[in-house]
């Protein structure tokens, strides 16, 4: 049984850049924007997660950095974990590049300044499998680009609540680059758009629970 308290991170939001975060980022061939889809996808992951809690029996706080189409400063992102003491912190994004480049990939704190740099990679590494099987069950075209490390401020160990080896495991999920037409189809646009989303999340919840229950 899973017990714990797990932030979801819709990034990005609002109008405006604040404290290291963009309004926007990526925008599909179709018009939809990076900030809404993060949303969409964390909304859905909520949801997940309350069901898996209640068929299996989970005690967990699902909490929301947003709810609505707002910015927050990436500190202002990584403080809603520590003052909920969260377990698990994840940050939802979607790529944009050159709308050729493709994949899934996820960022824990680069190695020099991360206190819980092995764990935070175990928790990576099952949101990037969980996530890159359901993109690629339906779409070949897709590529795994690993867990990787980057000085990211919404994953500052510090304003996350760990000072010493702390209990909140993060990372930041580049669920695919939206720029690309493909994407836009297999996310927003085509007919399988619906279960992929659906997919992602409930693999995303799976893989969080597992993370709780097989730390």
């Amino acid at each position: 049984m899973a017990i714990g308290t797990v932030v979801i991170d819709p990034g990005h939001g609002g109008t405006g850049s604040i404290g290291g975060s963009d309004g926007n980022h990526a925008v599909s061939a179709s018009g939809v924007k990076e900030k809404d889809l993060t949303l969409i996808l964390a909304n859905l992951v909520r949801s997940a997660l309350q069901s898996a809690a209640a068929s299996g029996g989970h005690t967990l706080n699902i909490v929301m950095t947003r709810t609505t189409d707002v910015n927050l400063s990436l500190a202002d992102r990584a403080r809603v974990a520590r003052t909920n003491s969260a377990d698990r912190f994840l940050s939802i994004h979607l790529n944009g590049f050159n709308k050729v480049t493709r994949g899934v990939e996820t960022y824990v704190r680069r190695a020099q300044d991360n206190v819980n740099l092995n764990d935070d990679k175990r928790f990576a590494r099952r949101i990037q499998n969980a996530v890159f099987d359901v993109v690629e069950g339906f779409d070949t075209g897709s590529n795994d680009r690993g867990v990787k490390g980057e000085k990211f401020g919404v994953l500052n160990d510090v304003q996350l609540g760990n000072t010493s080896g702390g209990n909140c495991r993060a990372c930041l999920l580049e669920v695919e680059f939206l720029d690309v037409p493909a994407v836009d189809v297999l996310l927003n646009t085509g007919p399988n758009a619906s279960a992929v989303r659906n997919g992602i999340a409930r693999a995303i919840a799976n893989a969080i629970i597992e993370d709780l229950v097989n730390p």
